[in-house]
């Protein structure tokens, strides 16, 4: 947890230094740090999730879907 991983862990120094101010056993903290973890996984899970959002709809909208049509003429028809 003490590697940059993304814009998330701009407020980790200010969020170890809160923790470190608090009182607690050394499995508490272990918790705490490990809770810390987890939340800034889900958030980057989250961002690449809206990442995608935005790449699909800016494909969609640069690339609309076409209709499947059906070629005319007596050979479709078979």
């Amino acid at each position: 947890m003490d590697m940059k991983i993304s814009k998330t862990n701009g407020n980790l120094a200010f969020l170890r230094t809160r923790l470190d101010q608090v009182q607690m056993s050394a499995h508490e903290r272990l918790l705490a740090e490990a809770q810390l973890a987890r939340a800034e996984a889900v958030v980057e899970v989250v961002a690449e999730l809206v990442n995608l959002g935005k790449r699909l709809l800016k494909a969609l909208v640069a690339r609309p879907a076409r209709r499947p049509t059906h070629p005319a003429g007596p050979s479709a028809r078979r």
